[in-house]
């Protein structure tokens, strides 16, 4: 395997930061990387969009240059598995006790990048208060708060 096919939302901030920071990475193996709004899938994967298994508007789904087809946990772990500094982490997350685990943050995020993404557009300021009105800061441990 000499290349993956990374599928994301080009309209999802969370997606396009997901992407800036894997395009950042030295990778063993070649990301390229395709916007689920492209018709280069459709050219470039005959069918994909028509498999039933597949769940392209809320999974990252990734495709190697052989031809397999890795679709939430799986494409993450396929994603870190191509980079230099991650590779020892996917092996981790693919071992059978993590990939639960692995499994239900991907889940998580899936199910909520748009709200994510969202956040991540607006202004640092005027997350920061949002975020305190949902979660004030509370300290329980005796001096440890700043």
């Amino acid at each position: 395997m000499k290349r993956l096919y990374v599928l994301f939302d080009q309209e999802c901030a969370l997606c396009q930061g997901c992407r800036q920071w894997l395009m950042r990475q030295q990778a063993f193996i070649e990301l390229h990387f395709i916007p689920l709004q492209s018709p280069e899938i459709a050219s470039r994967f005959p069918g994909l969009k028509e498999w039933d298994q597949l769940d392209l508007s809320e999974k990252l789904v990734v495709v190697s240059d052989e031809g397999a087809v890795y679709q939430g946990q799986y494409a993450w772990i396929m994603c870190l598995y191509a980079l230099r500094e991650y590779r020892e982490w996917a092996q981790r997350l693919a071992h059978p006790a993590l990939l639960p685990f692995a499994r239900r943050v991907c889940e998580v995020v899936s199910s909520n990048r748009l709200l994510i993404s969202r956040f991540l557009k607006e202004p640092v300021e005027e997350l920061s208060k949002k975020l305190l009105v949902l979660h004030p800061a509370t300290c329980h441990t005796p001096g440890r708060c700043d």
